[in-house]
């Protein structure tokens, strides 16, 4: 896996060992439940992040792909993992705490919206059906995802059955966001899981890092050839295995919901994951953020990012 990695730029001397609770770029006012969409709290923060996505595609003639990805800090992985891992065992009765969990199982009430169902009814709940329970779980995890510390959710859709092109764009969206702050300390992604076995979407990932060189190579100092890249490679991961996938395929699903105007599902991803954070004084959602930093640079898109087809959860 190291083999496929290239390297960033790791962060300077007098960033090292600081305190979780300590802003990485000094000053306490962006951890203030009171500061809500500015741009240092919207933004990404001096942080290595690894990237986790997945896509939820909705088929047919009109039908379009949501590409969701999570952007965590990489020293807080084992606890967001073992926080989740907590949940499915408190929700779902699970020991271990990985059962996996798919967005349309829910959904539909199959998979582990039944142990959902067996977890209330051997509680004491009301009677509960497997569909009602499966979505009662769904909006808990959306609330347990808006709460993890210091998460950012990048989002975007694509009037495309075909997943490799709404991953281009995610990519190109993402890559502007590394470089957004005018000069260092600047965030860094040393690497991105995708879900699934498509190496496609490996090498889509590989292109759109040099395009995007290509395309801005005067944007910072950093976007330059040789060892010193400004985002990392990419792998593969079955969702089995990582639950911040599974994670990833619940945003995009909900995203997905949003988009189709479902009568009861419409404001999940609006009510249950962005508004849910923001009450608890996070702005996590940077989908919008990015579209504009890419418009910015590219308004005629030359690029070929294909920023203006993007869907975003209105």
């Amino acid at each position: 896996m190291l083999d496929s990695l290239y390297c960033s730029a790791g962060p300077r001397n007098r960033d090292r060992g600081r305190s979780a609770a300590r802003p990485a770029f000094g000053g306490s006012s962006a951890f203030s439940p009171h500061v809500k969409d500015s741009a240092r709290f919207g933004g990404l923060r001096n942080e290595d992040y690894v990237a986790f996505v997945d896509e939820s595609i909705q088929p047919g003639a009109d039908g379009f792909t949501m590409v969701a990805g999570l952007l965590i800090p990489a020293r807080l992985l084992r606890s967001a993992e073992r926080r989740w891992r907590d949940f499915i065992t408190d929700r779902l009765g699970s020991r271990s705490g990985r059962r996996e969990i798919k967005s349309k199982d829910l959904i539909a009430g199959h998979g582990a919206a039944k142990n959902a169902q067996k977890r209330l009814l051997a509680s004491g709940a009301p009677p509960i059906s497997a569909l009602g329970a499966g979505r009662q779980f769904y909006r808990e995890a959306l609330h347990h995802i808006a709460s993890l510390t210091e998460i950012r959710v990048l989002t975007i859709g694509r009037p495309t059955t075909k997943a490799v092109d709404a991953y281009h764009l995610w990519f190109w969206m993402c890559n502007v966001l590394l470089v957004e702050r005018p000069r260092a300390p600047r965030p860094r992604l040393p690497l991105i899981v995708i879900d699934g076995r498509d190496t496609n979407l490996r090498t889509a990932q590989d292109l759109v890092a040099w395009r995007f060189y290509k395309a801005f190579p005067r944007c910072q100092p950093y976007v330059a050839r040789g060892s010193n890249w400004f985002v990392g490679g990419s792998v593969l991961q079955d969702s089995v295995l990582s639950p911040f996938i599974q994670m990833a395929d619940l945003v995009a699903g909900a995203a997905r919901l949003a988009v189709l105007d479902r009568e009861i599902e419409r404001d999940w991803y609006r009510q249950d994951l962005v508004q849910y954070a923001r009450d608890l004084g996070r702005t996590i959602d940077v989908s919008n953020r990015a579209r504009s930093k890419l418009r910015e640079r590219s308004r005629a898109d030359a690029c070929g990012s294909g920023w203006k087809e993007a869907l975003l959860v209105p």
